[in-house]
């Protein structure tokens, strides 16, 4: 044993206490910066964690569209499904993937087409005078192969007219002022430049920039961004008319359809709304979600008898009382929790062979006795499953859903005219949605009546089967427009 200087028992305690303490101290020094550490690392990790809940939530959601899910929609779904998770044409077309893969084009073996060449204006004869590979000067040639190529001038030719309006003035005090259709009451560009900058705009969804470059290129006409802005100013204003009408046609309708997304104005939450029929569809951007829209575009007394197709968003059946739930956001909500809860698996079969059932019956066009009656039978068998006890909350919640719209699943069934899902009004909206993420957002309110004006008149043209662009220089040329 060690003694300490004195040599006595308590020294030797003594020293030995003071060797624990530090020794204590050292591991106290480091389980806190091991501590620390540990926090750190938990830190990122709940908020990496965090990250991903916000991502799978999105995923794992009945109505986030598949082309948000980074290819998770390549699967086929069942009927009245299909068309809600159908990308817009800048993804990919709706489809069975059983009947095809992804690649493009006719399937393998499909004969093949090709299209007429047009007769020729003009045909020149091209000669070589010497074999490229000996130089042998070649004489007249044995034979001639023909190849007829299809080309446009750059820049494209314009023309610039001059236009000498006869002015008069009238025994009664009246100026007149002579007018051609070729003739636009305010600036220089004629019909067809203000018809090809709305398209551009409006259906080739190019910002203003890039139309201004165009002209540039295209034209050989520099021109500004505002300019740009100006034309389709004075595209609208003179669709405005045609634009109203539109609207007081839906508004006397017997079948709309309908539906909303949101859309930035100034910075601002908005709405555009899309009204659709038979022969229109009609676009409106408003700062309203709410059931007063409704009110405006189809009026405080739309007829009893009509029926709105739309989704569960309350501010339909706060407005009408006769609608169509759409089937194709239930039948893909009842598959998302079908997924989730092995309960829901019967309710999802059930419901899926249901609809089948009723759209199958509707197509083979029954008298209005055996729809009442198949009706009548399918409610029944809808309150059924509406009685049944489930444990899941989402489950449950799914049931509610469904028993609050009782009155609104089955109008399909008993009005011929109206479809079982409110697939037109999406497929119209999402156009809105490829150019709101294009545009990002508009900017006053004269942005917003130029843009609604517009893309209703393209959309409505292309439904009645008519020519968008011929309609487009018609109207603006001051000509009689085509009827569908």
């Amino acid at each position: 044993m060690s003694l300490g200087t004195d040599g006595s028992p308590n020294s030797i305690d003594s020293a030995i206490r003071t060797d624990s303490k530090t020794a204590l101290r050292r591991e106290v020094i480091r389980l806190r910066a091991e501590n620390q550490h540990l926090r750190h690392q938990i830190a990122e990790m709940s908020s990496r964690i965090d990250e991903l809940e916000a991502k799978l939530k999105q995923y794992e959601n009945a109505h986030t569209p598949s082309s948000k899910k980074g290819g998770a929609g390549r699967g086929g779904g069942r009927n009245g499904s299909g068309d809600n998770e159908t990308a817009d044409e800048e993804e990919s077309a709706g489809g069975d993937d059983a009947a095809s893969d992804s690649s493009p084009g006719r399937d393998e073996g499909h004969e093949g087409t090709t299209r007429t060449p047009p007769e020729p204006e003009e045909t020149r004869i091209v000669d070589n005078g010497f074999c490229p590979d000996c130089e042998h000067v070649l004489t007249d040639p044995d034979s001639y192969t023909s190849q007829i190529v299809i080309d446009t001038p750059l820049p494209i030719p314009t023309t610039v007219v001059e236009y000498k309006l006869g002015k008069h003035e009238c025994s009664c005090g009246n100026e007149v002022v002579a007018e051609h259709p070729d003739c636009p009451q305010t600036g220089r560009f004629g019909p067809n430049i203000m018809a090809q900058t709305a398209l551009g705009r409006f259906h080739e969804r190019l910002p203003n920039r890039k139309q201004a470059e165009l002209f540039d290129w295209k034209l050989d006409e520099p021109i500004s961004h505002r300019t740009i802005y100006n034309l389709t100013e004075r595209v609208a204003d003179r669709l405005r008319p045609a634009y109203k009408e539109v609207k007081e046609s839906v508004a006397e309708s017997e079948v709309v359809y309908v539906d909303e997304t949101g859309f930035s104005v100034d910075g601002e939450q908005y709405w555009v709304w899309t009204f659709v029929t038979e022969d229109e569809v009609l676009y409106t951007v408003e700062q309203s979600r709410g059931s007063q829209v409704l009110e405006a575009v189809l009026g405080e007394e739309f007829a009893e008898d009509s029926t709105l197709s739309c989704d569960g968003w309350s501010a339909y059946p706060a407005y009408h009382p006769k609608l169509q739930r759409c089937w194709a956001h239930l039948l893909r909500e009842v598959e998302f929790v079908a997924d989730r809860y092995d309960e829901a698996q019967q309710l999802s079969e059930e419901l899926h062979e249901l609809h089948d059932d009723l759209t199958t019956f509707t197509e083979r066009d029954p008298s209005a006795s055996a729809r009442q009656e198949k009706r009548a039978e399918a409610m029944l068998h809808l309150e059924g499953l509406t009685r049944q006890e489930y444990a899941n909350e989402e489950v449950t919640d799914l049931i509610e859903k469904i028993r609050n719209g009782l009155g609104h699943w089955l109008t399909f069934v008993t009005e011929p005219e109206v479809d079982s899902t409110n697939n037109r009004a999406e497929r119209a909206l999402r156009e809105q949605v490829v150019l709101r993420k294009i545009f990002r957002s508009l900017r006053s309110a004269d942005g917003v009546r130029i843009h609604e004006t517009i893309t209703t008149m393209l959309a409505t043209w292309q439904r009645r089967g008519l020519d968008p662009p011929s309609q487009l220089q018609s109207v603006l040329g001051g000509r009689e427009v085509e009827s569908p």
